[in-house]
């Protein structure tokens, strides 16, 4: 079984914004959470049996007929207070509210599920109903509605919410335009993310 994720990828202007938090947290903290991961957006993760039976689908002309570009505004920092998946607090830059990119997340998710076999391993770890129903569906819990457009810069452990580091981080003023054209495909494995493949926004 392979973990593959469907990533949105940024200009080297935003990349390096992100990439200079990514350090400055390093040097205060050292190693934290999420802090070797490339500058991205995910759209979802999934696991499935196959990285062939994924390629095929992207490889049908139809998929690539209507070629668009995706318009992003990253304009604000944010926090994931205690976030239960990595026992720390995940700081983050905000993406302002996209219907297209909503969109597109549950647009590739259904097409992937109607085409292939998505492992649904465990949903009872999943507290939240929504999350629970959406990982049984779609192999992904953070679907439609209740996702969180985000670009993580670190998720940091042992510090209290109120440090200074954090509240300079979310006072932050960012306005950051970007148009994409792709989303890209990759396999992580281990916590390392070997490219896949890309395919158009459309």
């Amino acid at each position: 079984m392979y973990k593959i994720a469907a990533f949105i990828k940024f200009n080297k202007s935003f990349e390096n914004i992100v990439l200079l938090q990514k350090d400055k947290i390093k040097k205060k903290f050292g190693k934290q959470i999420y802090l070797d991961h490339p500058v991205h957006l995910t759209l979802f993760t999934l696991n499935i049996k196959k990285i062939t039976t994924l390629r095929n689908i992207y490889n049908d002309e139809k998929i690539h007929k209507k070629e668009r570009k995706l318009k992003i505004e990253i304009n604000s920092t944010g926090i994931f207070a205690n976030d239960p998946l990595t026992k720390g607090h995940t700081l983050f830059y905000s993406i302002k509210k996209n219907l297209l990119l909503k969109s597109l997340q549950m647009k590739h998710l259904k097409l992937i599920n109607k085409k292939i076999k998505v492992f649904k391993q465990n949903s009872n770890i999943f507290k939240n109903s929504i999350l629970k129903k959406n990982y049984n569906k779609y192999g992904f819990p953070f679907a439609g509605k209740i996702w969180i457009p985000h670009v993580t810069a670190a998720s940091i452990k042992n510090i209290n919410e109120n440090n200074s580091f954090i509240s300079n981080f979310l006072k932050k003023k960012i306005n950051q335009k970007i148009l994409i054209k792709n989303i890209e495909f990759y396999r992580i494995s281990k916590n390392k993310h070997y490219f896949l493949f890309k395919t158009n926004v459309s």
